[in-house]
This record gives C-alpha cells, structure tokens and sequence, in this order.
C-alpha cells in the first residue's frame, strides 16, 4: 500500500469515530493490533488485539459523559507509517480537555498493525484522565 491508501486509512478511523460508528473500523485493524498510550492515567497503557483496542476506545465517550471529540487537522502517510495530527477535546470530572496530539500508526497490507499516542502536553493530558478524587 502507498501513502495515499494509508491517509485513507486514517482519515476513515477519525471519519468513523466522529460519526460513533467503532465497529466500521474492526477490518481497518489486524488481529494482533496494539495500541499504547503512555502515562499512568485511567487510558494508560497498552492494548493488544482488536478487542481490547475496541474496549479501550470504547472508553473514552463513557468516561467523558459522551463529551470526548477528535477533530483530526492532517494526515502525514507514507509508504508504511501515518502520523495524525488532531485536537483532542472533553470533560471529565470538572476538568477541560483541548489539546493537541499525534497518532503514529504503522500500517502494513491496508492494516493497522500499532498506534502509538503521543499528547503534546503530557502533564495536561495526565490531569485531565487521572482517577477522580
């Protein structure tokens, strides 16, 4: 697959999330799919296979009251990378999430093979998704 299928790729996952369509996006992944998200917040940690992915995503509209959005603002693809750059933003505990992050997936045959998260403030995106009090 070339960098054009992969941005597809992408863009169809952020397409589908935004439309609360998850299960349009269980072929887009392989089996053995991992997702890691870094920190030691509620989100954090690393989810092997389509259905914990699932699960995982599943989480985050539950655990923002349904306020969780993604609005994705480009797609870097190459031949077997994409990076996603979106605004990621909610409320959670009488907190306030905005705020920027990257997706780096790695794609073979039209799969996503791993995603990895990467918050552009860590602190902030540690605040936001910490255990309530």
């Amino acid at each position: 697959m070339g960098a054009a299928e992969n941005e597809a790729v992408v863009r169809g996952i952020f397409e589908a999330f935004a439309r609360n369509e998850g299960f349009a996006l269980r072929g887009l992944f392989a089996d053995d799919a991992v997702w890691k998200v870094p920190g030691r917040s509620v989100m954090a940690g690393v989810y092997h296979g389509r259905e914990e992915i699932f699960r995982f995503l599943a989480r985050l509209p539950k655990e923002t009251d349904g306020t969780y959005t993604s609005e994705l603002r480009d797609v870097l693809p190459s031949e077997d990378r994409a990076a996603a750059l979106y605004r990621a933003s909610g409320t959670r505990h009488g907190r306030r999430l905005e705020l920027d992050q990257v997706l780096l997936f790695r794609i073979e045959d039209g799969l996503i093979r791993e995603v990895l998260a990467l918050p552009s403030d860590p602190e902030a995106f540690e605040a936001f998704w910490a255990e309530s009090v």
